[in-house]
C-alpha cells in the first residue's frame, strides 16, 4: 500500500502527463482504469470515461476516499484507446452504416457480363 503523500504525487503526474491511473476506491468492487482531469483544493476530477470508454458514475473523488493507486506508462490519449472509445461510444451508428452497406451493395456479375 502506498501513503497518502505518494498516491497523490501519482495523482498530480497524471493530471500533468495525462498517463493513466488505476485507482482502488474504498468500498468499490473493482478499480477504476481512467486519467485525473484537473486537481483542484479538496477534490479530484477524473476523465468522463475510463480507458475503455464506460461513463464513470463518480467524477469527482477525494484522497481520503483512495486506498490505492497504481500509475501505468499509458497515456489516456493513446490513440489505439481513443480509437476504442470512439467505437464503444458510435457502435449503434456503426452497426447501422454496415447495414446500410450492405442494401446498397451491387450484386456480382455473372462472367461474360458487362
Amino acid at each position: 500500500m502506498k501513503s497518502k503523500k505518494e498516491i497523490f504525487r501519482d495523482i498530480l503526474i497524471s493530471a500533468q502527463t495525462n498517463c493513466v491511473l488505476k485507482i482502488k476506491l474504498k468500498g468499490a468492487r473493482n478499480p477504476v482504469i481512467t486519467a485525473v482531469d484537473r486537481v483542484d483544493k479538496n477534490k479530484i476530477t477524473l476523465k468522463r470515461t475510463c480507458l475503455y470508454g464506460f461513463e464513470l458514475e463518480k467524477r469527482t473523488i477525494t484522497l481520503l476516499e483512495i486506498e490505492n493507486v497504481t500509475r501505468c506508462r499509458t497515456k489516456f490519449d493513446n490513440p489505439i484507446f481513443e480509437k476504442l472509445r470512439y467505437i464503444k461510444n458510435n457502435i449503434s451508428a456503426i452497426r447501422q452504416n454496415f447495414g446500410d452497406f450492405d442494401k446498397n451493395r451491387v450484386p456480382h456479375l455473372k462472367p461474360g457480363q458487362g
